[in-house]
């Protein structure tokens, strides 16, 4: 079984820290989307498509390629997402595409990240020192269970 995670994670790493965390257990491929916007996943059985929440989505290059790739028939897709504030699901959105598009999503995994971004940034952030271990741990067990 190979498997890849291809992830975007701009302002404080939160989503690297969990995708490296992911990727030890599953002995995965990590591709940071802003260095290789096309990344070839043909060859790979399982996909990690993780992200921070920008504006309640997945960062705008992760959902270009999700859009705009073609997932092969037997592939298995699992989301990440790292936020501020957790109260909805914000893979919502990317599971859709995925359904419309005929590809098995195995899960989905959520938890709170560092969040600076705009008020937050004045009030010196939120969810800090996030993701702790215990979130790590946690989707360390995500993996586990849908693998």
């Amino acid at each position: 079984m190979r498997a890849i995670i291809i992830y975007a994670s701009t302002h404080h790493g939160n989503t690297k820290k969990v995708v490296e965390q992911m990727a030890k257990y599953l002995s995965a491929d990590l591709i940071d989307i802003l260095q290789n916007e096309k990344p070839d996943i043909s060859s790979y059985d399982i996909v990690g498509l993780a992200s921070g929440v920008y504006f309640h989505s997945f960062h705008e290059k992760i959902k270009v390629f999700v859009n705009s790739n073609c997932f092969q028939k037997e592939q298995k897709v699992f989301l990440v997402a790292t936020c501020g504030v957790q109260y909805i699901d914000y893979t919502k959105n990317i599971k859709k595409i995925l359904k419309e598009k005929g590809v098995k999503c195995l899960g989905s995994f959520q938890c709170r990240g560092y969040d600076t971004y705009g008020i937050f940034g004045k009030l010196g952030g939120i969810a800090k020192k996030h993701p702790t271990t215990q979130d790590l741990k946690s989707a360390e067990d995500f993996v586990k269970k849908i693998i």
